[in-house]
């Protein structure tokens, strides 16, 4: 029985040994399976990453891709939106102090005032002389002339003590006087039994010319100044216009201030444009350029007519033609026969004209500030503030005496010039050409370069001014008449009054009365010739 029990003892054991045994080996099985399996999940794990790293790549590429396309059309016209935003804040912000365009283009714009201040004080300087009201030295001789007339009004009832004080007044009165001839004698501007005198005629056309006042207004003015005895028709005061005008030719006095201009070492020229309801039209011929074959009228709107001014320092003269072209000038005959140096807004048609040729220092100080201002372009205002440092240092050496630029002093100028043009050059170089601004550019720095005489003769000879700015002076008139005209309704208007205006802007510069003056061309006394030349 035990021996039974052992033997079934010992079966169990050895069944249980060889089931341990069993599961051992399956157990070793089961672990190399395992490692195996978490081989293959790590390779798994990392090719599902490369795969997440891939995917997304591409994805990400796909996107870009996708929105670019999506985009571009956008882009493009969002680059040309703010090109045209450039463009129209460009012409918005160019001005007078910018560009060539008058100041009376600024509109309700506020310009800068670009005049450094002196630090002085308002007002009179110290030991600036005074001036008071006083009496003429010449009393006397005034009186004696008939030009003054003296009172005296005595408010002390005839006593030998008093104390003088004096006014000085003016009356407009009514003069009526009657001339006596033998019959056949009688002159020719005497026919009408009653007739305008000079007197009248000269304030009438002073008044209409420098005073820009016009006719109709003149005429209010005339009969409430003499308590309506003179009534003058605005035809009346347009006769007198015509009739000084033509005795500015016939007596020499416009011939007398084409010599001076052309004898002149220095000449001004400017043009404008001013309306006209009427226009000459003349021949196209080339051989004929003077001959005129009829009028042409507005139709419902105004036509232009060019003035142009000749101008120095004691002389102006207008010309009026229909159009703004070399054309005008030929027929004009004062700059084909001028042989000295003329100056003008680097304007091409003139260039053909004048032994030299400067052009106007204001003008391309404006256009650099323009350019620096509308393209951001900080080259332009380095050769802004170098025009104007020869500019000051010219004025500087007027100031003090100087006639003429040390040569050594000029020669610093010049390189700096060329210095400034290299420079200029290179800046450009590093801008694309479709860049904002690059043919503005391009075109300045060509200006400087071919005309560079022209604008370094100002330094080169002192006689020459900087800027152009006379010839503009003398054209202010004539806007300032446009202003208060609105325009001319004939052509011999408009040319009538280029003849009066030359005359009185002449009379002026050279200190002249004008009041006597217009008096003495209506009475044929010779005011800017003599009979044996001009002066």
């Amino acid at each position: 029985m035990g021996s039974n029990y052992e033997r079934g003892m010992y079966k169990q054991l050895c069944e249980q040994i060889e089931l341990s045994e069993r599961l051992q080996v399956e157990n070793k099985a089961l672990r190399c399976e395992n490692r195996a399996l978490r081989n293959e999940v790590s390779n798994l794990r990392l090719k599902l990453t490369e795969m997440e790293t891939s995917m997304a790549e591409k994805i990400s590429s796909y996107v870009t891709e996708a929105v670019r396309q999506a985009t571009e059309p956008l882009v493009a016209e969002l680059n040309k939106a703010h090109t045209e935003i450039s463009r129209l804040k460009s012409i918005i912000n160019k001005d007078s102090s910018n560009s060539s365009i008058p100041s009376s283009k600024n509109g309700f714009k506020e310009i800068p005032n670009s005049r450094e201040k002196s630090g002085k004080a308002q007002g009179g300087q110290k030991g600036h002389p005074g001036h008071r009201l006083g009496l003429p030295e010449n009393m006397e001789e005034l009186e004696r002339q008939g030009i003054i007339e003296r009172r005296l009004a005595d408010h002390t009832n005839g006593s030998g003590e008093y104390v003088s004080k004096y006014t000085i007044d003016i009356e407009t009165k009514v003069v009526i006087t009657e001339h006596r001839y033998f019959k056949g004698e009688i002159p020719a501007d005497m026919y009408n039994e009653v007739s305008y005198g000079n007197g009248i005629k000269a304030q009438t056309v002073l008044l209409m010319n420098e005073g820009i006042i016009a006719h109709k207004r003149l005429s209010n003015i005339i009969s409430g100044m003499t308590s309506e005895v003179v009534n003058l028709s605005t035809g009346t005061l347009s006769g007198f216009q015509s009739d000084f005008a033509n005795r500015l030719t016939e007596g020499g006095e416009l011939e007398a201030i084409k010599q001076d201009l052309l004898n002149g070492e220095v000449l001004n020229t400017d043009d404008t444009t001013m309306r006209v309801l009427e226009r000459i039209v003349y021949s196209e011929k080339e051989d004929n350029l003077t001959e005129p074959i009829g009028y042409e009228r507005g139709e419902k709107k105004s036509l232009r007519a060019t003035i142009r001014t000749h101008s120095n320092e004691k002389s102006t003269l207008y010309t009026v033609n229909p159009k703004k072209d070399k054309k005008g000038i030929e027929r004009d005959g004062i700059l084909p026969l001028y042989t000295g140096t003329l100056c003008h807004d680097h304007e091409s048609k003139f260039y053909n004209y004048g032994r030299n040729n400067a052009a106007c220092g204001c003008h391309l100080t404006r256009d650099l500030k323009g350019l620096n201002d509308s393209y951001n372009c900080p080259w332009a205002e380095k050769m802004r503030r170098f025009v104007l440092d020869m500019n000051a240092h010219k004025n500087a050496d007027l100031s003090a005496g100087m006639e003429s630029c040390t040569s050594l002093q000029l020669e610093s100028f010049e390189s700096e010039y060329d210095r400034l043009l290299s420079e200029g050059r290179n800046a450009l170089a590093e801008k694309n050409e479709k860049d904002w601004g690059y043919d503005e550019f391009n075109a300045i720095l060509n200006r400087l370069s071919n005309f560079k005489d022209s604008y370094m003769l100002f330094m080169r000879d002192y006689k020459v001014p900087f800027t152009n700015n006379l010839a503009e002076r003398d054209l202010r008139m004539e806007k300032t008449k446009e202003k208060v005209s609105g325009l001319f309704r004939s052509w011999d208007g408009i040319v009538t009054h280029s003849k009066v205006r030359s005359f009185m802007s002449t009379v002026k510069k050279r200190g002249k009365d004008l009041f006597w003056s217009t008096k003495q061309v209506m009475e044929n006394i010779p005011v800017l010739t003599t009979k044996t030349g001009f002066t």
